[in-house]
């Protein structure tokens, strides 16, 4: 018996090795922005308020259509200006980000896969961690959360318990990272309890409920912040939260990780999906497990539900 379990941790640990190689290949290589694209309407701009400021210094005095010309060109040049500086980014190619990202995603599907890891991953909040969430598959059908002690600690593979019941993989969601952007960089704000006081706060002044503060904060990430949807619509009823991307250009991508990586699709969720499922558990403060994806034309639609 302890020969067999060193040999599933030695696999373990050797599939979490290549995951975290290609994790970092991922994160070194998905800077993605639009710097180009702004510098050159940028310039394109810079050029024409040059060329249309010396027409009206040329013809200043001798047309009415020197002032004119000026102020066009004075327009131009400002505007060019701040566009050349709007994205600081560097910029990579769609596909080039579609296949990095892929290639992690499934080397994380044959890690589910070998290791017969079948259930779906229950999502934890940070409030239960060492302060990050985290994903806990169960080794077993009747299988029950690990203490918060064992949660905590810095530790993949929960194998050799006292109850065994609680044996599992834990693992960090694919979407943690975005969810860490998103409130690092976005400044975007979530917590149930503190959605909550908020909204309590607001009331002589007709301000959002708790659940459109769900709702508006889902929003702003997606379209906003992050730009991964043209429009999200979000119902949540009954500790049931879906969520549709409409039009998004995340698409390819998801319906090449539902086609090669099906198993992290119907388990822990791609990053998009991850990174939902990570700010619902926050806000709710309670487990949450992925229910279903699917995609719709254009359209990602995720259903999730906390405990």
């Amino acid at each position: 018996m302890d020969a067999e379990k060193d040999a599933i941790i030695y696999q373990l640990k050797s599939k979490v090795h290549e995951l975290e190689t290609a994790n970092k290949a991922y994160k070194k290589s998905s800077d993605i922005a639009r710097k180009n694209e702004f510098r050159a309407a940028g310039i394109i701009l810079l050029a024409v308020g040059a060329v249309t400021s010396v027409a009206a210094y040329l013809t200043f005095g001798y047309s009415s259509m020197a002032n004119v010309l000026l102020m066009v060109g004075v327009g131009s040049l400002f505007l060019g200006a701040i566009v050349v500086s709007m994205n600081t980014e560097r910029f990579m190619n769609q596909k080039i980000a579609q296949h990095l990202n892929l290639s992690s995603v499934i080397v994380l599907d044959a890690f589910l896969r070998d290791l017969r890891l079948t259930h779906n991953g229950i999502y934890i909040p940070s409030s239960r961690t060492s302060g990050g969430i985290k994903i806990f598959i169960p080794l077993e059908n009747a299988y029950e959360l690990p203490q918060d002690a064992i949660l905590k600690e810095d530790r993949a593979f929960l194998v050799g318990l006292p109850n065994a019941a609680q044996e599992g993989v834990l693992l960090e969601p694919l979407g943690y990272h975005l969810f860490r952007y998103a409130k690092d960089e976005l400044k975007v704000k979530w917590g149930g309890s503190e959605a909550a006081t908020e909204a309590q706060a607001s009331d002589d002044r007709d301000e959002p409920s708790p659940l459109m503060s769900l709702d508006r904060v889902l929003k702003d990430t997606l379209v906003e912040g992050l730009e991964l949807a043209d429009t999200v619509t979000v119902t949540y009823d009954d500790a049931i939260l879906r969520v549709q991307l409409h039009d998004t250009p995340y698409i390819a991508v998801c319906r090449s990780i539902m086609r090669d990586a099906a198993q992290v699709c119907r388990q822990i969720g791609c990053p998009v999906c991850s990174l939902i499922t990570c700010i619902f558990t926050e806000y709710v403060d309670r487990e949450v497990v992925i229910k279903s994806v699917q995609s719709a034309g254009g359209d990602i639609i995720l259903v999730c539900r906390a405990s």
